[in-house]
């Protein structure tokens, strides 16, 4: 067969070679090559030359080493870099150290914060009966509130009479007329807007009136009792306005009166019904719930600032005994009054300390937050203390126990530990006596010098 070819070459010389590129197969380097093959053209076909080895496996291995030595002579061809050196491992540790060193710098300045843990002092004090004064000019100051409340009772009257009574109560009487005092006898007629006649009871003397920074006229004023001139009911009640009937058709007429303070009752004529001591008994049996209610509505204007002890109050209650009535079923009405003592906190507190920390400086007390003084018994010293409200001092007792809790001065302790070393910070606790135990931790952790501003310090308070 490769005779005959060869003799097939040598016939046709005359034939024009035509070059024509073969590919050959990619390699796994995936090189590809551009070879000229000499083929024949005959009878129209293509005719492809194989190589001459006869010991290859396949007809395109001569393909195969063809690429092989051309991509050799390309590679042995290409230029080689002068002056290249290999990477230098000394320089990628230095650029290794940098990062470390630049790393610890920025985390010891950007998390760079300290934390302070105090555990601000406590103690528990007890009293024992403490004396203390309360006066509104020396000592602890104090004010008096009075709150008042009605309560209608119905209640079944046995008491029956076949009476003429009068109507009785008391009235204010007022002086606008004279800056000389007013004198009014007993038993002196006065007449209401209506017309119906009273009688005082005793004789009173109308103090004169005064002048105020405006020159405006303050009556001076007098209470009297008084009794209405006829029987019946008619006259229970409250009139407008009283007037002294002598003093009709001139000047005082109009200029000495008197207002109503409690009405007028008990006024009645035939078949009446009056309350015996059996009746008032069932309608003071149960007093402890007015107190209760006062005490309720007191407790609820107490006013920021002050403190009410349950004991520091004194209760009354005023019934008319006088009170009549046409049927047996009947309506008393029962008027209740709480007065209370209310003591100012501060100064309170502040005396409370003196006492029991006499030796204690400015500066600590201003330390000690205020107490919860409510747990405390108060008493007054003399049982029969009356609260009014003109009561200038008086004198009570304390018993219980009672915690006094320090709040060290947080931002001063911040300002004092700035730029510290932690050897240093010991003495600095010890100075504020407000401070049980403290602790310092810092962060990060190998540092032993606290930052050098206010801000990176946390002052955590713990019970």
């Amino acid at each position: 067969m490769t005779r005959k070819i060869l003799e097939d070459i040598k016939l046709n010389t005359n034939h024009k070679e035509k070059p024509r590129t073969v590919i050959a197969p990619k390699e796994k380097e995936e090189n590809v090559y551009e070879l000229p093959v000499a083929v024949m053209v005959e009878s129209k076909k293509i005719k492809e030359i194989p190589m001459m080895d006869t010991h290859s496996s396949s007809k395109y291995d001569f393909l195969k080493k063809r690429s092989h030595e051309y991509s050799t002579k390309r590679i042995s061809d290409t230029p080689h870099m002068k002056g290249s050196k290999p990477f230098n491992r000394y320089v990628l540790l230095g650029f290794i150290l940098a990062l470390l060193v630049g790393g610890f710098y920025l985390f010891s300045t950007i998390f760079f914060k300290a934390k302070v843990t105090v555990v601000p002092k406590n103690k528990v004090f007890n009293i024992d009966g403490e004396m203390f004064t309360a006066s509104k000019t020396a000592g602890i100051p104090f004010e008096v509130m009075i709150v008042e409340d009605k309560e209608v009772k119905n209640v079944l009257l046995t008491t029956s009479t076949d009476a003429s009574l009068k109507a009785q109560g008391d009235i204010t009487l007022y002086n606008e007329y004279s800056n000389k005092p007013q004198k009014i006898s007993a038993g002196a007629f006065l007449s209401d807007d209506k017309g119906k006649s009273y009688k005082t009871n005793s004789a009173v003397t109308i103090p004169a009136y005064t002048l105020d920074k405006s020159g405006k006229v303050v009556a001076g004023q007098v209470p009297v009792s008084i009794t209405s001139f006829l029987p019946g009911e008619a006259y229970n009640g409250s009139p407008n306005i009283f007037y002294v009937t002598t003093y009709k058709g001139t000047d005082k007429y109009k200029k000495i009166y008197g207002h109503v303070k409690n009405p007028l009752s008990g006024g009645s004529i035939g078949l009446t019904y009056t309350m015996d001591d059996a009746d008032k008994a069932g309608i003071l049996s149960n007093l402890a719930s007015s107190k209760d209610r006062l005490l309720r509505k007191l407790n609820a204007l107490v006013p920021n600032g002050y403190i009410l002890y349950p004991n520091a109050v004194s209760y009354d209650y005023q019934l008319d005994n006088s009170f009549t009535s046409k049927t047996a079923d009947a309506t008393v009405e029962l008027k209740g009054t709480l007065s209370a003592i209310l003591l100012k906190k501060s100064e309170f507190t502040s005396t409370i300390i003196d006492r029991l920390i006499p030796d204690i400086s400015k500066d600590e007390k201003l330390e000690i937050t205020e107490p919860d003084l409510s747990v405390l018994t108060f008493g007054f010293e003399n049982k029969d203390q009356k609260i009014t409200k003109d009561l200038e001092s008086f004198s009570f007792g304390l018993k219980g126990n009672v915690t006094f809790n320090w709040m060290p001065k947080v931002e001063e302790l911040k300002n004092l530990l700035i730029s510290k070393n932690k050897n240093e910070v010991l003495p600095i606790f010890k100075q504020d006596p407000g401070i049980a135990t403290a602790g310092v931790s810092i962060i990060p952790f190998w540092s032993s010098k606290l930052p050098d501003t206010p801000e990176k310090i946390s002052v955590i308070l713990k019970k």
